[in-house]
């Protein structure tokens, strides 16, 4: 069933004088929002917060009849620790969320005794939920909760989940402390995006965004599906802020990786991506009024990130001692990927050295647009205030920058 047929089945219903039937429609749709939306979808934050608030309602149901439904007691654990663990990944609501977890398995354990892959699943949740935390218990807990469900499930009994969750316990008892999976990682990306989006809209998502594409570029292999999702993202948001021509060239990156073989991936979950592409391609090029070929987008551009990268890196090797020359490396960089607040803040940087404090100052500006309260470019846009003699703004520049680093010099130290 489609996650628009499920909601039109709540629709239908009153939740609270039938909190269970709810509870079942919201679990499915949750279930289908994670196997067709796009990873961090906002639908899918909405259903999570809508379903939670039925939980103390059912939760009383459970504990008050004398024989409670095992398949409520499942849904309302399970649905629990997939919200507040997964969606929220905040360590308050996940400690929270995995007692809550542990309350239903102990109620599982007491009343199905003889339903052992259900305790088992259960169990593997909150093991996965312990995981992505990164906290310094957590690959102990998580070991754990993987000993207890083996303990309950024979091989034969759920093969599947048996070596799911062999493969848990092997992850825990030898993956260092700290460490979290590049899934949870990527979630915790998503959740920051949204809230901020929800909060200040597409300006104040677009400084998340970049932040996790920073840290996509270090994952291995690539292409991988958070780089993707965060050059949509990019595009998305720049679009939504008037910068369609600006935007083209992170979602013609995105095509590229999408469209690149990924072997081993997730084909449903790029397939989910790809259709998402297209989405935001049509919604940037109709105010511009053009049209593309999916062939073309894919052969042009393919590696267009890696160049202005090398670009804008041969740039830093040539500022201190050639800055004309890192100029045109900055400008390059900056054709194909306009709006990279690392390359707006490093050509402010060639302009300040320069001696053309207007244009530093034009760059600075406009690299603090998408990445705002950033401290090293604050202290800079200071510089070059000084150099016009605008005293008053170079001042509050560099009182913010050393609020928010207080290792950034100050005035009398560098001599501005």
């Amino acid at each position: 069933m489609s996650p628009d047929d499920l909601r039109a089945q709540l629709a239908s219903i009153d939740s609270s004088a039938d909190p269970a039937r709810a509870a079942a429609l919201l679990t499915d749709l949750a279930a289908a929002l994670a196997a067709t939306s796009v990873p961090g979808h906002p639908a899918a934050f909405d259903d999570n917060q809508r379903a939670l608030s039925l939980l103390p309602a059912l939760e009383y149901l459970v504990l008050r009849e004398p024989s409670p439904d095992r398949e409520l007691a499942y849904r309302i654990a399970a649905f629990h620790a997939w919200s507040e663990c997964h969606a929220g990944a905040r360590e308050a609501n996940l400690r929270e969320a995995l007692a809550h977890a542990e309350r239903a398995a102990a109620l599982l354990a007491a009343l199905q005794p003889h339903d052992a892959p259900r305790l088992a699943h259960l169990l593997g949740e909150m093991a996965a939920a312990w995981l992505n935390t990164g906290a310094p218990e957590a690959l102990q807990q998580a070991a754990n909760c993987c000993r207890r469900a083996l303990a309950h499930l024979p091989p034969e009994a759920a093969p599947q989940l048996h070596a799911a969750l062999t493969q848990h316990l092997t992850y825990a008892e030898h993956t260092p402390p700290g460490s979290v999976p590049d899934a949870e990682t990527a979630r915790r990306h998503e959740f920051a995006i949204h809230a901020a989006l929800t909060a200040g809209g597409p300006a104040a998502a677009v400084p998340e965004v970049w932040r996790m594409l920073h840290w996509a570029w270090s994952i291995h292999p690539e292409p991988n599906l958070p780089l993707v999702v965060s050059y949509t993202h990019l595009a998305s948001l720049y679009s939504a802020l008037g910068h369609h021509q600006e935007s083209l060239p992170y979602i013609y990156c995105a095509i590229a990786l999408a469209t690149s073989p990924h072997a081993g991936a997730d084909e449903t979950a790029w397939h989910g991506q790809l259709q998402h592409i297209w989405r935001v391609l049509e919604q940037i090029l109709t105010p511009l009024n053009l049209s593309h070929k999916a062939v073309e987008l894919s052969t042009s551009a393919r590696g267009g990130f890696a160049s202005a990268l090398e670009a804008w890196q041969m740039g830093n090797q040539l500022l201190t001692r050639n800055p004309s020359q890192a100029l045109l490396a900055y400008e390059q960089a900056l054709v194909q990927f306009p709006l990279w607040p690392a390359g707006l803040h490093a050509r402010g940087l060639a302009h300040l050295l320069l001696d053309n404090p207007t244009a530093a100052i034009e760059d600075f500006t406009a690299s603090l647009q998408f990445l705002p309260n950033h401290p090293k470019t604050l202290f800079a846009r200071s510089k070059a205030h000084t150099r016009l003699g605008a005293h008053d703004l170079a001042a509050a520049d560099l009182a913010q920058a050393r609020s928010l680093d207080p290792n950034i010099p100050s005035a009398a130290s560098t001599g501005a």
